[in-house]
């Protein structure tokens, strides 16, 4: 979990000095189920975000994802990716293969877990729009706070900047209105490309998320009152 972007934020020396450490790890989603059957303080906290959002991110970060690898050994343990490997390969779309792996990967645990009280879920579009609630309701459901006695909760979330800007907006088009910044990729979908990707999450049982809506479905119990 330490490499060079997490050292960018907090050092080897605080992170060993540290009382707590709060880790952001993206690629942990498949260990979820692992880490509920440890001895945990806090619930861990399951962040979720459209997977159109998710994929474009990451094809725009990293590139279309290499194929010429042995997927059981770059992605252990992933039953349903090995057997899906030769249809992914025939995949020329990078944003469709991307999606399967999503699917695939993350996109099961989100499905099994969004709605259960073993985490505190967030889903991004709240945490977006209302970013003090959102972090209001993940320290209520922690009940955390730091050995400082100096440390005020109220105080650090009334002073969080909705409109800091991401790590990753490499393109530089991100845009004011929060609503529109969440909507702008499903809204760029034309019809067909829309039915297209849509095809892809019915076709892994994905009911969460919808390329026609930036909002997960209102029928998860997860979601905050706030934005439903």
């Amino acid at each position: 979990m330490h490499n060079p972007w997490t050292a960018s934020r907090t050092g080897a020396r605080q992170a060993l000095q540290a009382q707590q450490l709060l880790f952001k790890y993206v690629r942990a989603n498949a260990l979820l189920p692992w880490f509920l059957e440890q001895p945990l303080q806090h619930k861990p906290l399951l962040l979720m975000r459209h997977p159109l959002d998710i994929v474009t991110s990451q094809v725009r970060a990293f590139g279309p994802r290499p194929m010429e690898v042995d997927p059981e050994v770059a992605f252990p343990g992933h039953v349903a990716l090995h057997r899906a490997w030769p249809e992914l390969k025939r995949v020329d779309d990078d944003i469709e293969r991307q999606l399967h792996f999503w699917a695939l990967t993350d996109g099961a645990i989100w499905e099994r877990y969004a709605g259960s009280d073993e985490v505190v879920a967030v889903h991004y579009c709240d945490l977006a729009l209302q970013p003090r609630d959102s972090l209001r309701r993940v320290l209520d459901a922690w009940n955390w706070r730091p050995a400082s006695s100096e440390w005020d909760a109220e105080a650090f979330i009334q002073g969080v900047d909705p409109n800091s800007t991401s790590d990753t907006d490499f393109q530089g088009d991100r845009l004011n209105d929060q609503q529109a910044q969440l909507a702008k990729n499903v809204t760029r979908l034309t019809p067909a490309r829309r039915a297209q990707l849509q095809s892809v999450l019915d076709m892994h049982g994905i009911g969460l998320y919808h390329m026609g809506d930036i909002n997960p479905a209102p029928s998860t119990p997860s979601r905050t009152a706030s934005s439903a």
